[in-house]
């Protein structure tokens, strides 16, 4: 495959906006210069995932991820570099030369997995042109979507198609088309047949046969697999069938019409969950566009995720299959602990979203969801003390059930208010209902389940109350940690100074020489590479300032000194260091350590500003910043000719004469390190 130039790399670079594409994924809320947003790689409730885009770096401070909009696209995709260049390429519209030619073996063996996401596009197009341009897609596949109410335009918004009523349909023209038959069996697009043995007879068919086909994308749009509906009357045959698992489909990980939601999600600051493919084409359809369907299957913890990304409410829409919904009851639970506020929509008996929207009209289907919607914990206080309300050891059952439900939701207020709703429900006093809630806090899981809890309501004042999480127990804000810190720093004992000060970087109070070498170089690397092109005195740019001052010292962390020396090298070519470029290095390594440069995990609160309080940033003092790291870094490498000086006086092989070398050097040495100690301000107090 041709190589992109460089010089289109740094268009897409310059071009792309890192704000945006983090956002399709993640709903970021700003914070000082950075926005912030609950980590898309991990799980958490609260946010450490940041992204500055004056630099175009990201880093999640919880599990480490970081990089630029590159490096991004390709850890939320698991794309190749290449791969992720062209998407932006294509989303921002930057021309990107032509490759060369390319037989479609070639194509399909960048990798595993680009491979399965070549074919399952392909078959996506396949079945939507059989579906539009055949006389059996038209007569039977398009016939029955139209029939569901379907649109033209909703049925090319998701991409449906039909598949044809023959055994090898889809493999013949996918043979055809050059695409080679291993990635149609991973991608589950074909079956071999094998003997009772298990042994492989030669034989392949098509999985997906007279069918009208409903494509699963990713929430960046590509095609990871594919739900069928049969239109024969069979009992004896699946009336849904869906892809199997593959290296890119993931049902635990993927939610229907996510990808076509996510934007109104977020807008909407509201998910509305239901169970069906059609149910989510009918409601789009209807303009109610932040819709999604777990397909049928039960939630899991991956999709309460992705919602999570996008919105911190979902209302579920249930059919009034009353069998359906305590089935379901387990889901929700799971939507409480993942930190969501979910309300429920119940339909009338027999109904279904997708009926129900068809019998009523868009309009009064709008009010109704609105009207009816409830509360979870309420409906469902309401649904269980219903069913129990004539026998005494279910109705014990029931309220049990619901506390449970109650103990996943992290907010200790909306607990309060919830228990006091059960205690109405039941009939019973609120002090009963709190105990009760107590002694399950005490026996069962829900405690475990939320950290923020600390096991207290097994303590002495459990009877008293459901106990709230302490204050200092929960995350905090990035605005109340530096606060904290800062008041800290100059009201706390000295013990708790030093820790707010985090690690030293004075080489004498380091007890590691190799760790102490790798923190000056370090911070010498950083400023090169944050502030490069910025002045510290008139025409001297901080690149020029360090480069020269430190010529004469190599820097001996192999990665630091890779990149002193590219730097250097584009130095002399004219070139200043360019964080937004060097953060898209090929090598991973170098990306990590520039983003982990480039982002800080606090910014200051805007309460200092409102006060008026000047905080002076490290720009501010780049002179200062400057000179201090290059007198550490010098003072580090004289701390460590002294070590090999003393190392040689205590050598019994030297003779006197290379001794008495050493002494002089060493006495040199000496002078030198309290001159730079008292340069950078510190006193030293040593035993010559």
């Amino acid at each position: 495959m041709a190589r992109i130039p460089k010089e289109t790399v740094d268009q897409i670079i310059h071009t792309a906006d890192i704000l945006e594409v983090v956002g399709d994924y993640v709903a970021l809320k700003r914070k000082g210069q950075n926005y912030w947003a609950c980590c898309p790689f991990h799980n958490e409730k609260s946010p450490s995932f940041s992204v500055n885009p004056s630099k175009g770096l990201y880093k999640c401070f919880g599990c480490g991820k970081a990089g630029g909009i590159i490096q991004f696209v390709m850890d939320i995709e698991g794309s190749s570099y290449p791969e992720a260049l062209r998407a932006l390429a294509k989303k921002y519209g930057v021309g990107v030369p032509e490759e060369e030619e390319r037989t479609p073996e070639e194509q399909l063996a960048q990798n595993e997995r680009d491979s399965q996401y070549i074919v399952s596009n392909w078959a996506k197009d396949h079945y939507h042109k059989l579906l539009q341009d055949t006389e059996e897609g038209m007569s039977i596949g398009y016939a029955y979507l139209r029939e569901r109410g379907l649109k033209l335009n909703t049925i090319q918004t998701f991409e449906l198609g039909y598949s044809l009523d023959q055994w090898d349909d889809l493999l013949k023209a996918g043979e055809k088309a050059g695409y080679q038959l291993k990635y149609l069996e991973k991608t589950g697009l074909v079956i071999k047949r094998e003997d009772d043995q298990g042994q492989d007879t030669g034989r392949r068919y098509d999985r997906f046969r007279g069918r009208v086909m409903f494509p699963i994308h990713n929430v960046s749009g590509r095609v990871v697999g594919f739900g069928a509906r049969t239109l024969k009357r069979d009992d004896k045959m699946a009336k849904y069938l869906n892809s199997p698992e593959s290296e890119i489909y993931h049902k635990s990980d993927v939610l229907y019409g996510l990808f076509q939601a996510r934007q109104p999600i977020r807008q909407e600051e509201l998910c509305y969950l239901v169970e069906g493919y059609l149910d989510v084409l009918s409601l789009h359809q209807g303009g109610i566009k932040n819709v999604v369907a777990s397909s049928g299957t039960s939630l899991t913890e991956g999709q309460i995720r992705l919602i999570k990304r996008y919105a911190d409410n979902v209302t579920v829409l249930y059919d009034g299959d009353a069998a359906g919904i305590k089935a379901s009851l387990r889901g929700i639970d799971l939507l409480l602990e993942g930190g969501l506020n979910v309300r429920v929509v119940l339909f009338p008996d027999g109904d279904d979203p997708d009926s129900y929207i068809r019998k009523v009209g868009d309009q009064r289907f709008a009010e109704y969801i609105e009207g009816q919607s409830q509360d979870f914990i309420a409906f469902k206080t309401t649904l269980v003390a219903r069913e129990a309300s004539q026998d005494p050891v279910k109705k014990a059952e029931a309220i049990r059930e619901v506390l449970q439900s109650i103990a996943k939701v992290p907010d200790g207020l909306k607990r309060q208010v919830f228990l006091q709703q059960t205690a109405s429900v039941f009939g019973f006093e609120e002090q009963v209902i709190i105990t009760e809630y107590n002694k399950l806090l005490k026996t069962g899981s829900p405690a475990k389940a939320r950290p923020e809890e600390g096991g207290r309501g097994s303590g002495p004042s459990a009877a008293s109350g459901p106990t709230p999480p302490a204050a200092a127990s929960r995350p905090l804000t990035p605005e109340e940690e530096i606060e904290m810190a800062m008041y800290g720093a100059t009201h706390g004992s000295e013990a708790e100074k030093s820790q707010l000060a985090g690690p030293t970087t004075d080489p004498d109070a380091l007890d590691h020489p190799l760790d102490v070498l790798q923190q000056c170089e370090q911070a010498v690397l950083r400023l090169l590479v944050l502030y490069g092109p910025h002045e510290v005195q008139p025409e001297v740019t901080v690149a020029h300032y360090l480069l020269s001052q430190l010529d004469g010292t190599p820097l001996r962390t192999p990665l630091y000194a890779q990149l002193w020396a590219e730097c250097r090298e584009g130095f002399l070519q004219g070139q200043l260091p360019d964080l937004r470029l060097l953060a898209h290095h090929e090598d991973a390594p170098i990306r990590n350590l520039l983003a982990d440069f480039a982002t800080e995990r606090y910014d200051l609160s805007p309460n200092w500003r409102i006060k008026d309080i000047y905080v002076p940033t490290e720009l501010n003092l780049i002179q200062l910043a400057c000179d201090n790291a290059i007198l550490r870094l010098n003072k580090c490498h004289v701390q460590r000719e002294r070590q090999q000086c003393l190392a040689q006086l205590n050598d019994p092989r030297l003779d006197e004469n290379e001794k008495l070398n050493a002494l002089l050097r060493y006495n040199e040495l000496t002078k030198l390190d309290n001159q730079l100690a008292q340069l950078l301000g510190t006193v030293v107090a040593r035993n010559a």
